[in-house]
Formats: C-alpha cells, sequence, structure tokens
C-alpha cells in the first residue's frame, strides 16, 4: 500500500535550534538481518548471496542494501535496532559494508537470532549498563492455570547509557515477545482448534504483559533513585495502540499504558513520543488481520516513551513535537509493491524522537 504523508518529516535531525544542541533517536526493527549471514564459523562473518524468507529466495545485498539506506537518509544520532544479527561480527560487517564510520554500536548477549543493538555517531558517547536487577528471573503465572513459575525475557533488554553533550540518559532498547503463532491462521479456522489457538494468543499476550510489568518495576526503581532522570524506552513491544480482540474480550489490558505507569503516581508517568503523530498516521505496521477480518490493518508496534524529567525544560528534554513516525522515509525505500524481503528496508516504520539539551 502506499504510504500517507507525514508532516512532520519535513523537519530533520539536523534542523537545529540557536544555541541548542539537538538529538534524534530513532527505533528502527531491522526484520531478521540474521538471515543475510552465512552460519557461525571461525572464518569470521560473512554474507549469504541468497536467503529465504516467508518461502521466497532473496537476494542479500539488495535488502541490505535498502536498510541501509534508509538507516543513511534517517540519519539519526542515536539509532535503536531490533532483530539485529545473532554477532558483533556480523553487525560490524553490515556496517562496515554500507554505513562505514557513520556508527560505533552496542549489541546484547540476549536473543538468539534476533539480537538488540545500539547505534551510535562517534560523538555520542554509549556504553552498556548494568542489569543484573532487570533480567533475572522472576516468578509470574503466564498461562493461566494459578501457578507461579519462574520466568525470563524471551530477549533481555539492553539497557545504555548515553552522554549527549555533555548530559546522561539511560537508554533502555525493548523487543517484548511476539504474538506470533506457528499456523495460527490454520488453527484460527479449524472449529476443533479454535480453542487452542486462543489459549496460545492468551499465553503469548500475558508473556508480553509480564514482560512490560518486569521493565515497569525497573523504571520504578531507576525513578525512585533519581527522579529526574532522562530516560528514553523505546523498541517494538508487539503491543498497540490500543487494546486487541483478546485483550478486549479476556485479559481487558494492553501492555504499553501499563508500561507507561500509574496513575496513582502521576509524578512517575513517562510521555509518549508518538502522540505527536497525527491519528490516522499513528502506525508502524500494516498486516491482514485473519482474527478480526481486516485486510491492511494498521497497528502500532513501534513505541518511543520519555521519563518524567524529558518533559521538562532543564536538562535532557523532548523537542517539542518531534515525535514521528518515518512514512516517507520508508517508502522511499520500497521497490515493486514491497511483498518480498528484498523489496523493502523493513516490515516496520521507523520512529523518531528529538531530544534537546
Amino acid at each position: 500500500m502506499s504510504a500517507q504523508r507525514d508532516d512532520s518529516a519535513d523537519e530533520r535531525p539536523s534542523d537545529r535550534e540557536a544555541g541548542v544542541a539537538q538529538f534524534a533517536i530513532t527505533t528502527l526493527n531491522g526484520e531478521w538481518m540474521n538471515d543475510w549471514f552465512a552460519p557461525d564459523s571461525a572464518g569470521g562473518a560473512a554474507w549469504r548471496p541468497t536467503f529465504v524468507r516467508d518461502g521466497v529466495e532473496c537476494e542479500t545485498e539488495r535488502a541490505a542494501g535498502l536498510l541501509a539506506g534508509l538507516i543513511a537518509d534517517l540519519d539519526a544520532d542515536v539509532v535503536a535496532l531490533q532483530e539485529a544479527p545473532s554477532r558483533a561480527a556480523e553487525l560490524a560487517l553490515f556496517l562496515d559494508t554500507h554505513l562505514a564510520g557513520r556508527y560505533r554500536f552496542l549489541i546484547g548477549d540476549s536473543g538468539g537470532s534476533q539480537k538488540l543493538a545500539l547505534l551510535a555517531k562517534p560523538e555520542v558517547g554509549a556504553e552498556l549498563v548494568g542489569t543484573a536487577d532487570l533480567v533475572e528471573p522472576w516468578l509470574a503465572d503466564v498461562d493461566g492455570d494459578g501457578v507461579v513459575d519462574e520466568y525470563r525475557f524471551t530477549r533481555d533488554p539492553l539497557v545504555c547509557g548515553l552522554t549527549l553533550d555533555g548530559r546522561p540518559v539511560t537508554v533502555v532498547v525493548a523487543h517484548l515477545k511476539s504474538n506470533f503463532i506457528n499456523r495460527g491462521e490454520q488453527m484460527w479456522r479449524d472449529p476443533d482448534r479454535r480453542i487452542e489457538f486462543i489459549r496460545s494468543a492468551l499465553q503469548n499476550r500475558r508473556r508480553i504483559a509480564n514482560e512490560g510489568m518486569r521493565v515497569r518495576q525497573y523504571l520504578d526503581a531507576r525513578l525512585d533513585e533519581d527522579a529526574n532522570s532522562a530516560i528514553v524506552v523505546l523498541g517494538d513491544f508487539n503491543d498497540g495502540p490500543g487494546r486487541d480482540l483478546f485483550e478486549q474480550q479476556y485479559l481487558a489490558h494492553n501492555v504499553t499504558d501499563l508500561l507507561v505507569g500509574s496513575s496513582y503516581r502521576p509524578e512517575t508517568l513517562f510521555g509518549h513520543a508518538l502522540v505527536d503523530v497525527p491519528a490516522e498516521l499513528r502506525y508502524s505496521a500494516v498486516f491482514d488481520d485473519f482474527v478480526t477480518e481486516e485486510p491492511q490493518k494498521r497497528i502500532l508496534l513501534d513505541h518511543i516513551v520519555l521519563s518524567p524529567a524529558m518533559a521538562s525544560s532543564a536538562g535532557v528534554r523532548k523537542a517539542p513535537g518531534s515525535g514521528r513516525i518515518e512514512h516517507d522515509a520508508w517508502a522511499a525505500r520500497r521497490t515493486g509493491d514491497g511483498v518480498r524481503r528484498d523489496e523493502r528496508a523493513t516490515d516496520h516504520r521507523p520512529a523518531t524522537v528529538v531530544v534537546e539539551t
């Protein structure tokens, strides 16, 4: 489908106000970058000439070039990357081949073939932050049987400390549990197996909710230590906007609202950067929903939320009106109808916010 214009995209990261240092922070799902690389070997990282995605053989050079082109077009100072390749050497190969000298990177050690990474321009200080109090297993009932068991993140969030114009910012990159169910459409359309699908769908959403709750507990602890902390949480939350059918009819909650915080502690509520985007453009992915029979359903999977201090006029703060979904940049890096993996940069539209000091 053709993208609608997002007028906020006219304000690029290079637009700097006089006397104010500005930095663009983008979240970007790379859509299975690991497909592009040969299996791990002692010889280091190597490209596959072709790869298969959705049963179609695709050209690696075309797909990687489209994603790199999108990253270059956005020219963000910081890029939170989900579905990065499985090894640091592979991400380094991608950057060296297509974006040489533009970014340094940090990469997590969790997530298997879908790692989390953070790209930062050389002038941005970036380091990993210890997360033992976040990623240790916790007790949760994720299958609804009334029994709590140890649970841990599908992919541990990547927590990074940035230095922007000499000021500290914590960035939490998250890719919460997927809603995907293998052969889900077949199960849903089979009356004898539909209840099996529903149970799996609810379990997935309970897992996502527990991961969101765990992140929120971590944020509360950080704010209890320093209420003025500048914290950005961003990534693919696999949730939103609002409540889907299962959240409405079974669970009565969604995940992003839980992660943003509680109205009982309004001083700790995070703000959603993408409220700046017109409602009709507030989506980052499009898919056919076989449950609700909605073709080309628009969903907001990719989010950016900011700690309360970033709404103030001191320290590192959000530039007013700067939240945007990069519809135009995404569409510019699509060829043909974008159905093949090597005809698009990614299946997610990136999202960006500008912060200033």
